[in-house]
């Protein structure tokens, strides 16, 4: 196999590893702002996910119940950030800044608490390996991924219950002129999304790398928020964007540092970040309903 081929199949695999955690969480952000809800807590719902993957997996010495466990972190999480925004009707961009600051706060304390420092849990049990053809040994949580697009988007455009959620999300009033729990469906989008970004979490701390890590989402989670506006709110476009961002991310495997500085590869996904939402987002049309909220 010549250096040509192997460097991209290097690149591909790294895109496709790169882009799962961003993918997932845009995911989780589309049902969000499909239902009415802005989704600017993704940032700390991962981080969350991250840390509870790395709690369980340590507790129980199992990656599988670190999984469970940081999707329930951030179940746990985003259900508070729906009763704030749905309930109290706090503003729903300084809500979702808030949790990603309190998300950084609780993680570095409880951290500095159960492992005795702030910057990183001890090892833990992470994820299994599978082999695909071509590509070697990959992520058991990227076919999962792959699932999840698919679904996500058959569940969104091609079913009743999805249509519905579209439609609370375009107008909650007239959604709730007709009967429809308006409630309901705004807190089943942002459940959803505290479910994806825990599954994007867990991928961090116990797949991508065998630890807790301070800040490891690295802004994971605004760049999919950039993703989502990029794919428009469209799990598919989501799964597109993504790759696009995990391509940018992978670059610097591939470019020799003699090239090009290492630190100027690394800013490549948040100047595409910076980009999408300067530009792209004059030509996307967002739900219509994000923000709206019922007095009842």
């Amino acid at each position: 196999m010549t250096d040509l081929k192997v460097t991209l199949l290097i690149l591909l695999a790294s895109t496709i590893r790169m882009s799962t955690p961003i993918t997932l969480a845009a995911i989780g952000g589309t049902f969000s702002a499909r239902t009415g809800t802005m989704a600017l807590g993704l940032e700390g719902f991962m981080l969350m996910g991250a840390w509870g993957a790395a709690l369980g997996s340590y507790i129980f010495q199992n990656a599988w119940m670190g999984l469970l466990m940081g999707i329930l972190v951030s179940l746990a999480v985003s259900f508070l950030f729906g009763v704030f925004t749905i309930r109290f009707h706090v503003n729903q961009v300084i809500c979702g800044i808030g949790f990603n600051m309190f998300a950084s706060g609780f993680t570095a304390s409880m951290t500095q608490m159960i492992w005795g420092t702030r910057a990183n849990s001890v090892q833990v049990p992470t994820l299994g390996r599978i082999t695909v053809p071509v590509l070697g040994e990959m992520s058991v949580l990227i076919p999962i991924m792959l699932v999840i697009v698919v679904v996500s988007w058959y569940y969104l455009f091609k079913t009743p219950y999805g249509l519905r959620m579209r439609v609370v999300g375009e107008s909650a009033h007239a959604a709730d002129s007709i009967g429809l729990k308006v409630n309901r469906y705004k807190y089943a989008g942002i459940l959803i999304s505290g479910a994806l970004c825990g599954i994007s979490g867990s991928f961090l701390s116990i797949d991508h790398v065998n630890m807790f890590v301070r800040e490891m989402t690295a802004g994971r989670g605004f760049i999919a928020v950039a993703v989502n506006i990029l794919g428009r709110y469209n799990p598919l476009g989501a799964l597109g964007g993504g790759l696009l961002f995990g391509f940018a991310d992978s670059l610097q495997l591939v470019i020799p540092s003699a090239t090009v500085p290492g630190q100027l590869l690394q800013m490549i996904p948040y100047a595409v970040t910076l980009f999408v939402i300067i530009f792209a987002v004059r030509y996307v049309s967002t739900p219509a309903g994000i923000g709206e909220v019922l007095d009842h």
